[in-house]
């Protein structure tokens, strides 16, 4: 069996599919829809016994719905829409060759185009007067798109360039929860799951992460390179570049006069036994730390006994 509610503004149309017609199963079926859609002001219907019932009064009483109108005996006219609404669905159901096993699947293809077609009635579709938008089906796939969402495609395609982005195969640092481990592990972009986030293959174990988890190893600040800061987790070492020693100032002196080229960053550094590092690649000479020349007086501590 088949309950049918129709909104006689819209024409909207609910149909709930009940193997029950009792005031009970029908309170909860418009309760639901109640829910779903607001309380409505007045409600008309026949006169059966589930709708004539003091317990289905009661129900649109505590509701809130202030008229509760039943059509004359023997006169389905009178609530003629309802009956029309009636008539289309059994229509619409008998051309589809409906069966008890695929009832509920015809009506949801059957409510889908009736709701977002003209109405003979009010010239609009029903859902442009019932939800204040038209509803989106398959048949939408086959008009142009809409101005509002080719503007959108176009500032977003402008910002792609400013949006992070990692190739498969690309050796990135990923970051690590595992307590046992470091805090950024090398691994390799396997796949992208979407637009910002990847799979990262680290020893044959597939890690799904973010794009704010993962660098790339030769980026990093270009002051860090220049001042020449410490780079805790090595994510300025490219992949062709040598490992970084701090050595001290007596053992760069000791070192043999062939310059060492060390790539940090993008930036390359030459090591001279007897210079400085330089980014242009020029040395100039060692110069020894600046030191203040004042003298220094030992701390006067002031003790309970001293005068």
């Amino acid at each position: 069996m088949l309950l049918i509610i129709t909104d006689a503004y819209s024409k909207w149309i609910e149909v709930k599919v009940t193997t029950s017609m009792t005031t009970s199963a029908t309170i909860a079926l418009l309760d639901e829809l109640f829910a779903s859609y607001g309380i409505p002001i007045t409600v008309v219907s026949d006169n059966g016994t589930n709708f004539t019932s003091t317990e289905f009064k009661s129900f649109l009483r505590m509701a809130g719905v202030k008229f509760h109108k039943l059509t004359a005996p023997y006169h389905p006219s009178t609530n003629g829409q309802a009956e029309r609404s009636v008539q289309t669905v059994k229509s619409a159901l008998k051309a589809m060759g409906t069966t008890r096993c695929n009832i509920q699947c015809n009506l949801n293809i059957f409510l889908r185009q009736y709701r977002r077609a003209l109405h003979s009635t009010t010239g609009q579709p029903p859902c442009q007067l019932f939800l204040g938008r038209n509803i989106r089906t398959r048949m939408n796939l086959l008009l142009p798109e809409d101005i509002s969402v080719r503007i959108y495609q176009q500032q977003k395609n402008k910002l792609d360039s400013s949006f992070r982005e990692f190739s498969v195969s690309q050796s990135v640092y990923f970051r690590s929860y595992n307590l046992r481990m470091d805090k950024w592990v090398a691994g390799v972009i396997s796949a992208r799951l979407g637009d910002i986030h990847y799979e990262v293959d680290y020893n044959g174990k597939k890690c799904k992460r973010h794009v704010d988890h993962a660098r790339v190893p030769g980026l990093s600040d270009k002051n860090s390179c220049m001042n020449n800061k410490p780079d805790p987790y090595g994510l300025r070492l490219s992949s062709e570049s040598t490992p970084i020693t701090v050595t001290s100032r007596s053992e760069v002196q000791e070192q043999p006069s062939s310059p060492d080229v060390l790539s940090n960053s993008g930036c390359e550094r030459s090591i001279n036994p007897n210079g400085n590092l330089d980014t242009n690649g020029t040395t100039t000479p060692l110069t020894l730390p600046r030191r203040s020349t004042r003298t220094r007086k030992p701390r006067i501590i002031l003790t309970p006994d001293s005068s």
